[in-house]
């Protein structure tokens, strides 16, 4: 426990970001727990004393959604409307949204001021700004573990991050490379929260350095683990998807959330852990196509009895994320539970998962 209250000190910074190596994490903890270091609870709040802690079993709530593309024809639309907000103004409204403990995207590109020679086809940079209204919208952790995190270079990526946590936006992950840069801690609700980022599109999986970012990690009271991974426009899992999540809650993933795909998957269950293997869409410009236009969201429920997962069919409308509702909500579930692990149907078609902790 006195591991744990260290490490969330260790995140005392404006941005309750961290990332570290499996060796310097233990040297880390030494440090700051004899100095009786601490901080408060939410993204972005610190304080130089430890206050009351919630009870231990106090839940945590996360937010998750998928790829996030502020590039393109969304920068139109969002010129268009002279509204830098507008991509995500129908979620903001949702309750769910609003009270969660952190919301959580994947960020498909990187903040940068300088648009480089593009060295292939696709190629994306986000102005600036975009931060600014990221966080305006409530974004609190974003990771940049994906296939266009460089494709401004190393240089772009660095900045990106550097940007996002400028802002108080978690940052974690990276495309090339696996191990510190993987992973950020959080503190939410009294609670040390590990965030997890890899991603297996681009080159070969560095599963050593994986490995250590895992190790670290687990001091942690949660893992979540967030993969970029699988093939685009399927809405099934490949079997390296299935191997590789399992391989995570061998290493101590509590859950496993995963994007690239474009297309909705279904939800798979591993040792008692939840596999939400691909989120799809979420903020995108991909018009011309159901699929690209549906995505899930999710809203994750920790506590000490059990994991709760509720369920949230996205629609894409021009750019602008909306959930679900009625009629529609039930085809998409009930699509999403052709798709999943047939001991969850029921769950599924209900909406909401829940999961024994063992």
């Amino acid at each position: 426990m006195v591991y744990r209250r260290a490490l969330a000190a260790l995140v005392a910074v404006p941005v309750l970001s961290v990332v570290i190596s499996g060796v310097g994490i233990v040297a880390a903890f030494r440090i700051l727990a004899s100095a009786g270091a601490s901080v408060s609870d939410g993204p972005g709040a610190a304080t130089n004393s430890f206050p009351v802690s919630p009870p231990r079993n106090a839940p945590v709530t996360v937010f998750v959604v998928g790829d996030v593309m502020l590039d393109r024809t969304v920068a139109t639309r969002i010129r268009k409307a002279n509204d830098a907000l507008y991509p995500f103004r129908r979620i903001m409204e949702e309750p769910l949204f609003r009270s969660a403990h952190a919301r959580l995207m994947n960020l498909e590109g990187p903040v940068t001021a300088v648009r480089r020679a593009p060295e292939k086809s696709i190629d994306f940079a986000f102005a600036p700004e975009s931060v600014s209204s990221l966080r305006a919208a409530g974004f609190d952790a974003a990771s940049q573990a994906n296939n266009h995190a460089w494709d401004q270079g190393r240089i772009g990526a660095a900045e990106s991050r550097d940007r996002l946590r400028q802002s108080g936006i978690v940052a974690f992950g990276d495309e090339v490379e696996e191990g510190a840069v993987s992973l950020a801690i959080m503190r939410l609700n009294g609670r040390s929260v590990a965030l997890v980022g890899f991603n297996t599109v681009t080159g070969a999986f560095d599963e050593t350095g994986a490995m250590k970012a895992m190790d670290a990690a687990r001091a942690a009271d949660l893992v979540l683990a967030f993969m970029h991974w699988g093939e685009e426009y399927r809405d099934r899992p490949t079997p390296d998807q299935q191997k590789r999540a399992m391989w995570l809650i061998d290493h101590g993933a509590d859950a496993v959330i995963g994007a690239h795909p474009h297309w909705t998957q279904g939800v798979g269950l591993y040792r008692g852990k939840p596999i939400l293997y691909s989120l799809g869409n979420f903020v995108f410009d991909q018009d011309w196509s159901e699929e690209t236009r549906e995505g899930l969201a999710a809203l994750l429920t920790f506590s000490d009895r059990d994991v709760a997962i509720d369920l949230l069919p996205v629609r894409i409308d021009q750019s602008q994320p909306r959930l679900l509702e009625g009629a529609s909500r039930d085809a998409r579930l009930r699509r999403l539970s052709s798709l999943s692990d047939p001991s969850l149907t029921n769950q599924i078609l209900n909406g909401k998962i829940i999961l024994p902790v063992n």
